[in-house]
């Protein structure tokens, strides 16, 4: 596939996509000066190609009741890496996977009722899958 040359409209829409991506196409559209129609035919265009990926809401989990939020570093065994993701990508508590260099190349985002909770999946659930060095950090506060 030849590489998609971004312009000025596609950054814009992207900027505001980050900003508040429940924008409709009508709402961007009179942000840009751009019609309707052409806001959705680049919208569907970034889709395509994979550079918007998805949109999604951004939650106050304290709110719900999920008062603690952590981010956990660890290395998982190279056979086990497939099995990991899957469990991982199926576990509703768990909010964002990371591969990273250095020397945790896995980070799970991560939310419990309390602390305790969280620890003790990073404690009992993730040796299971001969996952060690790990790191447990609570995240104290967000700033977007």
């Amino acid at each position: 596939m030849k590489p998609y040359r971004l312009d000025q409209l596609d950054l814009d829409i992207i900027d505001l996509m980050e900003e508040d991506c429940s924008l409709t196409y009508k709402d961007i559209a009179d942000k840009t000066g751009k019609s309707m129609w052409t806001v959705r035919d680049r919208m569907t265009l970034l889709k395509q190609r994979g550079i918007v990926k998805s949109c999604k809401a951004e939650i106050d989990y304290g709110k719900i009741g999920l008062g603690c939020k952590a981010m956990i570093g660890f290395n998982v065994p190279p056979e086990k890496i497939d099995e990991f993701v899957s469990k991982a990508k199926a576990e509703k508590r768990i909010k964002r996977i990371f591969i990273t260099t250095g020397s945790r190349r896995f980070h799970i985002q991560m939310v419990g009722e309390e602390c305790g909770e969280v620890r003790n999946y990073a404690r009992e659930i993730l040796p299971q899958y001969g996952i060690f060095d790990i790191d447990f950090e609570v995240i104290l506060d967000e700033i977007p």
